[in-house]
């Protein structure tokens, strides 16, 4: 057996993600079913016994580390959620937010009251206030909505949070993340100096990790192009400081005579580097995964161990999950962890093709490594519901090679501009810096213009996709297909595959909830456009973003604010917009869209909404509601007011827990449903 800590550490990890996500999806006990069996073939096989005992030990380590992270959790939410309460708190994270004079901040709470660990809490509306100092304030603290949970716990965020009096600035904080965060601004002003907004803000973005000046029109034209990952300081850009930037200097007669000592001494350097790039990027997860695993190939070589990046990767996701097993729920360590999977894949295969004599070149690798990391990303993206490029990969060898000039440049131009006596070199590195910026966002700008730059897919289809393809590379592998055969074929089965699932997803209409469970906005989506119907607060908004983003819809046809006292505005961005509160007492008003017919009837106290889409009727509450006889629907789009004046025979609701439910014990804690218009639904 090869790689014993490897295997223990996809154990631990694999039964941390399945604890996260299986239980909220009701696939535990199938995937119980089908793992049990395997692990006890591995446990009893001829040859893999090694490998059983070392993934058992791996869950074992698994479930205690998800068992301590929920007791964690429990302990927090019993002290604190659903109240509110003066918080002392450090400022971990600021970001700009919808409405001017507040930002979005997560904050560190300080231990108080007998609580002996501090928990992180996000607040989207927030009075303004830095990255690295202590505030206090008054908030109201609640669990995170059932949408936004996965995302929230895998970022340590255990409550969201609403400001609601008496902040107080109390002082930059001395922790060493308050430090770095100071750094990290002074440096970023120091890069952005004499620049433009453009080039200054992605610079800022992929060189230090501020995004708090990079244009939204950027982040959709990288996003577009398949670039988002160059604005993210990851494992590619501490791969370039730590490893290949330093070695390529070394002449080749000593780069083969070096000994070990030289090579313990590089390892050191390098194990510098990253600690210094991750507190100059604020010590983002990241930056901190990719930090971890260099500092543990370093551990590696100062103990004579053999170097292997399987096993430095699974240790270094292991250490990153030991104080917050959901950690794994993190988007961004899911596609770290499959771009690196398939960036030593594509070395593998660039090496193997060496024997060809027409493939001996940086291209040829380049492009075998940018093939195989967006394959191992495109499963990541899909099945999170989110949006993958066709161009991933024509982006990908068009301009990587910029990536390490740049960061060079921006480093060098972020340095100098703190002092003013090296003003003209200063000058020098930031033309030259802004002008292969500039490169970038031509063709970032250029290529999220072409057609289907950005495609959507369903994530059963996605899944059964992706299934489909391991199911064919496998048989592939197995009856010895020849590569130039086998990768025609298996590209003409994605085609068709995608094609067909687009073509069959193209009219369904999505109706859903998103926000907190109290009062969620019901989001109701078909093909890129959308009608939302408006409840809750700022944390609402952004969640109802989130979910537009997702589902790719490019444009709100219909915007309906159903809050009859609002105390921040709603500021999406819409074609047309309607608000109850403005309405006259006892007056209706109808609306139509592409993908909805509204209905909507203002009374004394509260407003009720009338929804026909795709041949069903539904309809939303908002207040107190009476009326002299009962309206009859399909579906309710459940909140926790009575719904007296409806007679419903199903319900879309975020929740099970509400009051007037105790005695509905048929209801369903479902928050999607997707409709045919020629029928058929399915929920989830």
């Amino acid at each position: 057996m090869r790689r014993p800590l490897c295997v223990f550490c996809v154990g631990t990890l694999g039964v941390e993600l399945v604890c996260a996500f299986l239980p909220q999806t009701g696939l535990l006990l199938p995937f119980a079913a089908f793992f049990v069996p395997a692990l006890l073939w591995l446990l009893f096989g001829k040859n893999s016994r090694g490998y059983g005992v070392c993934l058992l030990l791996g869950a074992l380590a698994g479930l205690l580390l998800t068992a301590h992270t929920r007791q964690k959790l429990d302990r927090v939410h019993t002290a604190y959620a659903d109240r509110e309460v003066t918080l002392t708190a450090e400022v971990e994270e600021v970001s700009a937010s919808y409405y001017p004079g507040v930002v979005h901040a997560v904050l560190r709470v300080e231990p108080t009251g007998g609580e002996k660990t501090a928990f992180r809490v996000e607040c989207v509306c927030m009075p303004k206030c830095t990255a690295g100092e202590r505030v206090q304030a008054r908030f109201a603290l609640e669990v995170p909505a059932r949408t936004q949970q996965l995302s929230s716990y895998a970022d340590g965020i255990a409550l969201s949070g609403e400001y609601l009096s008496g902040m107080k600035h109390l002082g930059p904080s001395e922790s060493f993340r308050a430090k770095t965060a100071r750094l990290q601004r002074r440096l970023s002003a120091a890069l952005r100096k004499g620049m433009a907004q453009g080039p200054a803000g992605v610079l800022a973005a992929m060189v230090l990790g501020d995004r708090t000046h990079l244009p939204k029109d950027f982040r959709s034209a990288y996003r577009a192009a398949g670039l988002s990952h160059v604005l993210v300081v990851s494992g590619m850009h501490v791969s370039i400081l730590c490893g290949s930037v330093f070695a390529k200097y070394l002449p080749e007669k000593k780069k083969r005579e070096r000994g070990y000592a030289s090579r313990r001494r590089q390892a050191l350097f390098s194990a510098a580097m990253a600690l210094l790039l991750a507190g100059v990027t604020g010590l983002t997860p990241s930056v901190l995964r990719a930090a971890t695993a260099v500092w543990v190939s370093a551990l590696g070589v100062w103990v004579y161990g053999p170097p292997d990046a399987l096993t430095s990767l699974g240790v270094a996701g292991v250490w990153m999950t030991l104080g917050n097993s959901y950690a794994v729920c993190d988007i961004g360590f899911e596609l770290s962890f499959a771009a690196v999977l398939g960036t030593l894949a594509g070395a593998e295969l660039a090496r193997k093709s060496r024997r060809f004599p027409l493939l001996r070149n940086s291209v040829w690798e380049t492009l075998c490594v940018s093939a195989c990391a967006s394959a191992a990303t495109f499963p990541v993206l899909v099945l999170r519901g989110l949006s993958a490029s066709l161009y991933a990969l024509v982006s990908s060898v068009a301009v990587l090679w910029l990536v390490e000039p740049v960061l060079q440049l921006g480093l060098a131009t972020a340095l100098l501009g703190c002092w003013s006596a090296l003003a003209p070199l200063h000058r020098v590195c930031s033309l030259c810096a802004a002008t292969l910026a500039g490169c970038l966002n031509r063709w970032a700008l250029w290529v999220s213009g072409w057609p289907g730059a950005q495609i959507y897919f369903d994530t059963a289809c996605a899944a059964l996709v992706c299934l489909l393809l391991l199911g064919l590379g496998w048989l592939a592998y197995h009856w010895r297909v020849r590569p130039r055969v086998a990768l025609p074929c298996l590209v003409l089965t994605a085609a068709l595959a995608i094609g067909l699932g687009n073509v069959l997803n193209r009219e369904i209409v999505r109706v859903e909830l998103a926000g907190s469970r109290n009062a969620p906005a019901v989001v109701i989506t078909r093909g890129e456009s959308a009608v939302v119907l408006f409840r809750g607060g700022s944390s609402t908004q952004q969640a109802v973003e989130t979910l537009l983003t997702r589902r790719g819809a490019r444009e709100v046809e219909m915007l309906v604010d159903l809050r009859m006292n609002p105390r921040t505005p709603c500021t999406l961005e819409a074609r047309e917009r309607m608000a109850a509160d403005e309405m006259p007492r006892y007056t209706t008003r109808r609306a139509h869209s592409s993908s909805a017919e509204l209905e909507v009837l203002r009374v004394q106290n509260g407003c009720i909404v009338r929804i026909t889409a795709a041949g069903r009727q539904f309809v939303a509450l908002s207040g107190s509601v009476p009326l002299a006889k009962p309206v009859r629907v399909d579906w309710l789009l459940a909140s926790p007011a009575r719904p007296d004046a409806v007679q419903y025979t199903d319900c879309l609701t975020l929740s099970s827990a509400y009051r007037w439910m105790e005695e509905d014990a048929e209801t369903e804690t479902a928050s999607c449903l997707a409709l045919r218009p020629g029928g058929g639904e399915r929920l989830s």
